[in-house]
């Protein structure tokens, strides 16, 4: 039989899925921790792209208040097996990242210092 989690860990758990991302320049809420996601093992990542700038990247199932715009391209692509298209802020606009899609799944890598991450 499993053990509970003792109050401290289970109250933490349940921080973190609560955890709100805002969009670091506008406040508009993106993305909560319960979405975050692991990806090739990871949930946070770090990639440079073809001029040779580093992104620090989170990766979650949903971000509601982010929206893909854009054509997809597999170009670059970070995830085989994805294409992407940037993803920006439904408040103001601002490059969150990038929504990827691949057959039957989609999801988001955010670049971390465009999310400011608290509590509602």
């Amino acid at each position: 039989m499993p053990k509970d989690l003792p109050d401290s860990a289970a109250d933490s758990a349940a921080r973190d899925a609560e955890r709100v991302y805002r969009c670091a320049a506008c406040a508009h809420e993106v993305t909560r921790g319960r979405w975050e996601m692991a990806v090739d093992g990871a949930h946070e990542r770090a990639f440079f792209n073809p001029s040779g700038r580093v992104f620090r990247v989170l990766c979650f199932k949903e971000a509601p208040g982010a929206v893909g715009v854009g054509p997809a391209t597999t170009e670059f692509t970070w995830f085989r097996g994805f294409a992407w298209r940037f993803a920006v802020c439904r408040g103001c606009g601002a490059h969150l990242g990038w929504r990827y899609e691949g057959e039957g799944a989609v999801f988001f890598g955010l670049i971390k210092p465009s999310l400011a991450a608290g509590s509602e």
